[in-house]
């Protein structure tokens, strides 16, 4: 058996699984991480257009009982005016308010929108999606990225082991091929 060609025939198509691996996971991650956002799409637009027509800020938001951003996986809003000063919320951390970065509001009330992961401490990962109201009001909504985070993990490991399983049968294949054409080929 000759190691070096069995490894020169094996390389190019270990290259190729690893590639794919690493498509299939980038591609999926994003996937899992970018609908993290499609409920907070849904509150703010939804909470905008009611300020739009003219709604109480105040209303759209049911502060009790608070969300504990560090704890809880629902959804969760922000609504500031356009001066940046709090006018409604329901989200706490730690038993706080949790107040958004004053770059990010205004980020949003120069641009309209933002959606971003928010770290506003070790072991709290946060999907946000804000949006500027036509009433210059903005509207925040969160929520936890634990779960989404576990996927992604989840696919990690699911992923590697096929990547594993892939680059092993590949080498039995290889192994197999080049004894039979030592066996069958005279050479």
């Amino acid at each position: 058996m000759n190691y070096l060609t069995i490894f020169r025939n094996w390389l190019p198509y270990a290259a190729i699984i690893t590639l794919l691996c690493g498509i299939i996971f980038i591609a999926t991650q994003q996937s899992f991480r970018s609908t993290a956002d499609d409920p907070q799409y849904q509150l703010i637009e939804d909470d905008a257009a009611a300020i739009n027509n003219g709604a109480d800020p105040k209303s759209l938001v049911n502060p009790v009982p608070a969300i504990e951003t560090s704890k809880s996986l629902a959804p969760f809003m922000i609504i500031y005016d356009a001066s940046g000063n709090l006018i409604a919320s329901n989200a706490n951390l730690d038993g706080k308010a949790l107040t958004i970065p004053k770059g990010v509001l205004s980020y949003i009330e120069e641009h309209g929108s933002d959606a971003a992961t928010w770290q506003p401490r070790s072991g709290v990962r946060l999907a946000m999606v804000g949006m500027k109201s036509n009433a210059g009001k903005v509207v925040i909504a969160g929520r936890s990225l634990r779960k989404v985070e576990e996927r992604i993990a989840r696919l990690g490991e699911q992923v590697l082991f096929g990547w594993g399983c892939s680059l092993f049968g590949l080498l039995i294949v290889v192994i197999f091929q080049d004894w039979l054409t030592k066996k069958y080929i005279p050479g």
